[in-house]
């Protein structure tokens, strides 16, 4: 008996020891290194009113009188309740599980390091940013749980201080981060819906390339990824081999991609840039974005189930306007504005864009909006 109890003792701790070395999560309190701070905000009469392009409601769901350095910049839903939205600085998040009317707020840092992306999979919400930490959540009422991605590498300091811009999930569970390690590209995938990362070599990519800053994966797990210069590459076998579609120009800065078939897609970024493919990635078409504004940085492309393209852009220091920053593209290739309000102003600085079923959540620097399509 008591060897059968030592050899379970055995068995345990050596499936301790190797889901450490995989990098298992934590919950936060028990990571010295984060700081935790929480507040409490409550917006019980939320501000509603009138898009004038689709005539749909709008919904004020979060707003801040004094932004300072509480800037957002990503959102998730897993359903019109339950939400949170991240930014910086101090890798700040909040979360609500009533729509909106009252925010739980979180802050995981003492330094100026902000969050950049959210997802959800699985019901979970993951949050990535300039931290060495994934960070996850089942149900926004346990504790957050944080996984070390230092420890997927032999040396300790290889990993201390990434940039993850961008976290998504293929409908299969196949899981990418791309970011910034010390100006070179990272990518960190799962394959087990993001229990466990693992960061991969990236065959196939220039020897200079820089930093990547987002990612699309089909339903078929294709995955395509976009650098800052404008190089985009593709992988048909869940990121082991890459091969490059296409070669960025000099001065492009491009942040986002969206595809809507294998064929056709588009990428984006400052100065106005975007280009569109209907053949894979083969050529481009540049568009004509005169109607967003001079200069205006192109930070979202998300399209809708019935194929519109939505965008966003992003103007720091803009004088106040009377259309929000978010347009569409439709079928014919004609950009529009999507939301508009008699006696409203938007100014954006951060930026978000969510699609849930007909729902759009959209992110200023210090408002959350709700509308339908």
């Amino acid at each position: 008996m008591k060897a059968i109890l030592k050899i379970s003792l055995i068995l345990v701790s050596l499936f301790s020891l190797q889901s450490m070395a995989q990098g298992a999560y934590q919950t936060v309190s028990t990571i010295t290194e984060l700081e935790i701070d929480t507040t409490m905000v409550s917006f019980p009469n939320q501000e509603q009113f009138k898009n004038d392009i689709t005539g749909k409601k709008v919904e004020v769901l979060h707003s801040l009188e004094n932004t300072g350095f509480q800037f957002y910049n990503s959102l998730s839903f897993k359903n019109e309740k339950e939400g949170i939205i991240a930014g910086g600085t101090r890798l700040r998040l909040r979360t609500t599980q009533n729509g909106g009317k009252h925010w739980k707020g979180f802050s995981f840092s003492d330094y100026a390091n902000a969050f950049y992306s959210t997802a959800i999979y699985d019901d979970q919400f993951f949050v990535v940013g300039a931290s060495r930490y994934i960070f996850r959540n089942d149900d926004l009422k346990t504790e957050w749980e944080a996984y070390d991605v230092s420890k997927l590498d032999e040396n300790k300091y290889a990993l201390r201080h990434p940039k993850f811009y961008k976290i998504k999930f293929s409908s299969k569970g196949l899981g990418i981060i791309v970011g910034d390690n010390s100006g070179k590209p990272i990518l960190l995938r799962t394959t087990d819906k993001g229990m466990h990362w693992q960061q991969i070599q990236l065959t196939g990519l220039q020897s200079d390339e820089v930093a990547l800053s987002d990612v699309f994966i089909f339903p078929d797990n294709t995955i395509r990824i976009l650098s800052f210069k404008g190089n985009i590459y593709e992988s048909k076998n869940k990121a082991k081999d890459w091969h490059q579609l296409r070669s960025g120009k000099e001065g492009e800065y491009l942040n986002s991609i969206a595809f809507k078939s294998k064929e056709e897609g588009y990428i984006s970024g400052l100065q106005g840039l975007l280009l569109k493919t209907t053949d894979s990635g083969k050529t481009w078409e540049q568009i004509d974005t005169e109607l967003l504004g001079s200069g205006a940085n192109i930070s979202n492309l998300e399209y809708t189930k019935d194929n519109r393209l939505l965008l966003t852009t992003a103007e720091s220091f803009q004088d106040a306007k009377s259309k929000a920053p978010i347009f569409y593209i439709d079928k014919s290739g004609k950009i529009s504005p999507f939301l508009s309000a008699d006696g409203k102003t938007f100014i954006f600085d951060a930026y978000g864009l969510f699609l849930l079923k007909d729902k759009v959540f959209l992110l200023d620097r210090d408002k959350v909006y709700k509308t339908q399509l």
